[in-house]
């Protein structure tokens, strides 16, 4: 079978190896793709002081330089207890109190566009016990990544410690203003003194919205003229049947009155939507892209002394 092209000829044999080629030239360019995607090490390391707990995580590719975007999520065996975004290839959270008898954490890099996810774990101290009534917070997650106009679920996990059975209050600040709101479910808290209870954190984000636009007006003509035009016409159709009817010149001069109301009154209405139709309400340009972290925090009262722990998360909108 022979292929022909103008005066030129390809055989089966030629179209087979360009279609080989082709193949091969597709697999390159997944194999490229794939190798673009460097390598990370994550270092991490932990120090106590009256604040709290401080993790301080060292991300770089293979060859030594600091990685600059994507986060770092921290981990216990209970669940996140936040998240950190990296800048200048280190991710720093401090945490007012761990989960109890937690005995290590471990520091998950996300990665990001051309970087590979990495992560490591390291010891922490156990938290002396008191004996006196606390609880903690920890999550399922503590970073999200979402579109303008989507939404982020972060679970969240109430845990009485030492009796603790007082009702929590759960805020967040820190979300992209005017375009993204907190919701919990439920807001308050009521644990027993043993069993843990949850609540879910939703961060809603906001679509970016046009100008809205108005028919334009029939004919193609100008609003001014229909205003003038339209009322104007109606009043000389009244001029002139009173002027059949009654035959009094006098009403002449009702008639013009009644003109120049009309067209007054038309030329008003024109110019508020002429001025609408050029000058609409502005678009809404939505959540914009960029790094957030929303700060969860849990307040528990007994009446005369607050208990305060916090979480971050990492909010990243496209």
């Amino acid at each position: 079978m022979i292929l022909q092209f103008g005066k030129h000829g390809i055989g089966t044999r030629a179209a087979g190896k360009a279609a080989g080629f082709a193949l091969a030239v597709g697999l390159l360019g997944m194999t490229c793709t794939a190798w673009a995607q460097v390598g990370t090490r994550t270092q991490v390391s932990v120090a106590n002081d009256s604040k709290g707990t401080t993790f301080t995580a060292k991300v770089a590719d293979v060859a030594g330089q600091s990685v600059t975007s994507g986060s770092v999520t921290f981990e216990s065996a209970k669940g996140a207890v936040g998240s950190a975004f990296v800048e200048n290839g280190v991710a720093t959270l401090t945490v007012d109190k761990l989960p109890a008898n937690n005995r290590s954490v471990t520091a998950v890099y996300s990665g990001a566009e051309g970087f590979a996810a990495s992560s490591t774990a390291v010891t922490t101290e156990a938290d002396a016990t008191t004996g006196q009534p606390d609880f903690t917070i920890t999550a399922n997650t503590s970073s999200a990544t979402v579109n303008p106009g989507d939404y982020a679920t972060v679970v969240l996990t109430i845990t009485p410690e030492n009796g603790f059975n007082n009702l929590i209050t759960l805020t967040c600040t820190g979300e992209p203003v005017n375009t993204s709101t907190c919701v919990f479910n439920p807001t308050t808290i009521l644990p027993t003194t043993t069993a843990s209870e949850n609540s879910t954190l939703q961060i809603t984000t906001q679509a970016a919205s046009g100008q809205s636009q108005l028919a334009p007006a029939p004919f193609g003509g100008s609003h001014t003229a229909y205003a003038i035009v339209l009322p104007g016409l109606l009043a000389l159709v009244g001029i002139g049947a009173i002027r059949r009817r009654s035959g009094i010149a006098t009403l002449r001069v009702v008639g013009f009155i009644a003109l120049f109301a009309a067209s007054s009154i038309g030329l008003s209405s024109c110019a508020a939507r002429y001025g609408y139709l050029h000058h609409p309400p502005s678009g809404n340009p939505g959540t914009a892209a960029g790094t957030y972290t929303v700060v969860v925090t849990a307040y528990g009262s007994n009446g005369s002394t607050v208990t305060t722990h916090t979480l971050n998360v990492a909010l990243t909108v496209k």
